[in-house]
């Protein structure tokens, strides 16, 4: 006999003693096993393991959080082409921004949300910029607490006492000289100058050009001559 009759008169006996492991079904008198419609469906359903019995986690499970996947484990199949497909929750990469950044022009913390090189969202939070300075000027005479508006705004120092002087000549009802207010008229748009260089050419850096910032730096020194 030549071994392709042998191996289908071997093939033939293992079928005839047990049907029950290969096939699925009716058979009919065919002697030999080939896959069928009503084998397929089996056969897909035969991938569904189904509820798996987990045991009641310990306190250290449930603190690293080994309990939710028993949970999960039991109530969905564990292994199912035919089950139903289950929505995953997208998490994007969170950042700080800040406060400390190279890039940040002041102290500025934003929580930003990327997808790869998108941000998505950003969440600025503010508060580090808060120095309690009407707390501080509680215990400070009126001349005292001038320095602590400069602190504000670094690049427009003589703005933010003007704010200040004018809120307290106001209080007190006081009317201040023409030659003053001459003088505060002009140390302000050395200061509104000084601002505008510093905001110009950081937006200058921030796209690569780092020379304008040492030129505009050169000019808003002379400035400080005089304020």
């Amino acid at each position: 006999m030549s071994a392709v009759g042998q191996a289908r008169f071997l093939l033939t006996q293992i079928t005839r003693s047990a049907p029950s492991t290969l096939s699925f079904g009716k058979r009919g008198s065919h002697n030999l096993w080939f896959p069928d419609a009503e084998f397929m469906h089996e056969f897909k359903k035969a991938s569904v393991v189904g509820r798996v019995w987990m045991p009641k986690p310990t306190e250290y499970e449930k603190n690293v959080g080994i309990d939710q996947i028993f949970e999960e484990s039991s109530r969905q199949p564990v292994l199912s082409n035919l089950s139903e497909m289950h929505e995953k929750p997208l998490h994007y990469y969170l950042l700080n921004f800040g406060p400390q950044h190279p890039a940040a022009h002041g102290v500025l913390r934003l929580v930003l949300e990327l997808d790869n090189e998108m941000v998505m969202k950003a969440t600025p939070h503010i508060g580090l910029l808060h120095r309690g300075t009407e707390k501080l000027i509680e215990y400070k005479t009126y001349t005292q607490a001038v320095p602590y508006f400069d602190r504000m705004d670094y690049v427009s120092m003589m703005c933010n006492e003007t704010a200040f002087a004018l809120a307290v000549e106001k209080l007190l009802g006081i009317d201040i000289p023409p030659r003053a207010k001459f003088i505060r008229t002009l140390m302000n748009e050395l200061t509104r100058i000084q601002n505008h260089l510093m905001g110009v050419t950081t937006h200058a850096l921030d796209i690569g050009a780092m020379t304008p910032l040492f030129w505009m730096f050169e000019e808003r020194e002379k400035m400080f001559e005089f304020t």
